[in-house]
Formats: structure tokens, sequence, C-alpha cells
């Protein structure tokens, strides 16, 4: 009997094993899509909100959404907060000036997400030129918001880095680690970045219905920036040795453009700016937007901020 037995299983064995063929090899995975499949009008403009995702990726750890870091700590304008010294110390170290060298991990990491960003700006970007302008009635709209994004991720590197590779979406892959941080010059540099929000000042509509998205004065007023950072040259030494009057006008001529168009005000107290139930009010050109109880499970809340505070138990 056991014979039989055994003799059974090993015919039931040859014939599986003979019956399968390579196809059983070649399944797509569930969960995945191609490329290829992302090239319709409808799932461009889903690489499109991929885009905006970016803005608010960043984490405590290396926080760009909001520069308080970079910017506050640095300036001694604020401490580091969290749970003492060595709770992501680097950003001590930046508040003290205090062994920081380039090869810090946090620094690489603010780089590399910014880039993360660019890549996919430039990734819908690809994806919206290939189409027609009849096949996607937003299509030039869309584009002046990736390039806005595309700028905006440049002009932050650009005042953290100086020296930085500039990428849109016509550097192949493959070359990616070839583009040099020197191909352009400081000035240069400042001109693409600056190219970025001209389009979309010329191409986003005056106002938008989604608060999340740029419209034509957001663009001027970021131009405003690049051409007001633009307008103090330096030499390679970083020392400023003139100051272009002509770039100052331009920042004057952008920023009233965008104080005249109404949108915008002034409050009438400094700190409505930092209390949430002013959020997107008349100060905001241009914010991340965050969400709390919205269906994940931690929500969309700003992970950037984490450490701005004090958690020790006093």
């Amino acid at each position: 009997m056991n014979r039989i037995h055994l003799s059974i299983l090993g015919i039931l064995v040859v014939i599986v094993l003979t019956s399968c063929s390579d196809s059983f090899l070649n399944n797509n995975p569930k969960g995945t899509i191609s490329g290829e499949q992302l090239n319709t009008p409808e799932r461009i403009d889903q690489m499109v909100i991929a885009a905006y995702a970016s803005l608010g990726n960043d984490h405590w750890n290396a926080p760009y959404s909001s520069l308080w870091a970079s910017g506050s700590v640095r300036s001694d304008d604020a401490y580091k907060g969290g749970g003492g010294t060595g709770d992501v110390a680097e950003l001590n170290q930046y508040e003290q000036f205090s062994f920081v060298t380039p090869d810090m991990a946090r620094a690489d990491r603010i780089w590399y997400e910014l880039y993360v960003g660019i890549s996919r700006a430039n990734d819908a970007l690809k994806r919206l030129n290939k189409l027609e302008d009849n096949e996607f009635s937003l299509k030039k709209e869309r584009q002046a918001e990736m390039r806005f994004l595309r700028g905006h991720f440049h002009f932050l590197l650009k005042i953290l880095f100086k020296r930085i590779p500039y990428i849109d979406e016509t550097v192949p892959e493959d070359s990616l680690k070839m583009v040099s941080n020197r191909k352009y010059t400081n000035n240069e540099l400042w001109n693409k970045i600056a190219a970025d929000f001209q389009f979309a000042a010329d191409n986003l509509p005056e106002s938008q219905q989604d608060v999340a998205r740029p419209n034509a004065y957001t663009a001027k007023a970021y131009l405003a920036k690049v051409r007001l950072y633009q307008a103090y040259e330096q030499d390679e030494q970083h020392n400023v040795v003139n100051i272009n009057g002509d770039r100052l006008q331009e920042v004057v001529d952008l920023t009233s453009e965008v104080i005249n168009s109404g949108q915008y005000a002034l409050f009438d107290d400094f700190a409505k700016n930092f209390l949430w139930e002013f959020e997107n009010g008349s100060e905001s050109v241009f914010a991340v937007q965050n969400s709390i109880d919205d269906g994940t499970p931690n929500g969309r809340v700003s992970m950037a901020t984490g450490l701005n505070y004090n958690m020790a138990p006093e």
C-alpha cells in the first residue's frame, strides 16, 4: 500500500511540474503599475499631486517645509528643542557652530529629500510634455505648477547649499550623477530658478480654488525672493561685492504687483501669523497644508516642527 501511495504521489508531482509553463513566472505583481499606464491625463494629474506631497514629506531630523532649524536655530533666534542636546544632535551643533562638517548625515538628508521633490516634479513634467493640448485642457497650468514646485525645491537648495546641480526634466536618469554643481555660475543658477517662477507667473491663474495650489502672484512673490538674493552679488568667497540696483527694482515691481492684487494684506496683529485660527489668512501667499483626523493612521501633521519645543519633564 505504501508503494502504491508513493507511486500516485510521484505521478501527481510529475503532472504538476510538466503542466507549469514560463507564463507562471511572468505574472505582474498585484498593486503595481507600469510607467506607461501612468500616461493618461487622469493619472498624470495624480502624479502632479504626488509632487505636491513632497512639500510635507520632511521630518524633525531634517526639516525643510519649515526652515526653523536652518534659519532660526542657526541665527540664534531660537533653541533646538526635543529631549536634550543629543536629540538630533546635529541641530544643536548648527546652533553652536560646533563640529559642523560637510558629511553630516542630517544635512545630506535635506539635500536628498529636496531632490526627491525635484524628481517628482520632473517626472510629472515629462509626462505632461507628451500630452497634446486637446488631450488635457489643464496641461499648461499643470506644467506651470510643476515648474513652480521645481523652482521652490531648487530655491531651498540654493539658499542652503549655494552650489547645487540644477536638474530639469531633460536630464536622463542615467546621467543624474554626472551633473556638476559647477555647471552654472552663481548668477546663472539663480536665473535658471527664476525661469521656472517666471513660467509659472505667466501661465498660472490669478487665483486658485484649492488653497494648496500656487497662483500667478505666488510665483511672482517667489521670483521677487530670487531677485532679492541675486541682487547681492558675491565673489567665490561669498563676500558681497556689489548690490545690483536693477535687480532690486525688479523686487519692488514684483512685490507691488502682489500687494496691489488685492488678495493679500498684513494682519492687524503680527502674532496672527502663528495662530492656527488664521491659517491661510491674508498674509499667506503659499503654505504647506497639513491635516489630522483625515482617515489616515496618523494624519498629515507637521513632522518638521517636532523638535521646535522643549520636551523635558520640567
